[in-house]
């Protein structure tokens, strides 16, 4: 078995709906992913005034992991995204072997969406 056919295995177990994963709607398209606020609220944490942005504004963050070919297309930086019809500003999405980790960021000021 070669390292590729062990990772997407992996992928199997990480994007299985009976262990980690779970059904979302990533732009208007149902699919299994998993979504984790562990690894933003660090970034949260680390800006100035916890969630609050240099500019004043309230971030809201996320990271979504889902197979690159259950999305139509690959997001990009400064990209709005919606998950379960939220809106957010893709902050960054890197592809590992076919599964994609979309780091987003949800802005606010005044407690409305930007």
């Amino acid at each position: 078995m070669s390292f590729k056919d062990m990772a997407a295995a992996d992928a199997g177990v990480f994007l299985n709906l009976d262990e980690f994963a779970e059904t979302h709607e990533l732009n208007g398209v149902p699919c299994v992913c998993v979504l984790s606020r562990d690894e933003t609220d660090e970034k949260a944490a680390e800006m100035p005034g916890g969630r609050r942005t240099p500019d004043g504004l309230h971030g809201d963050f996320l990271t979504v992991y889902v197979r690159k070919s259950d999305l139509t297309r690959i997001p990009k930086q400064g990209e709005n995204f919606k998950v379960d019809k939220k809106r957010y500003t893709v902050d960054s999405c890197a592809d590992d072997m076919g599964i994609l980790t979309i780091t987003l960021g949800a802005y606010r000021m005044g407690g409305g969406l930007l």
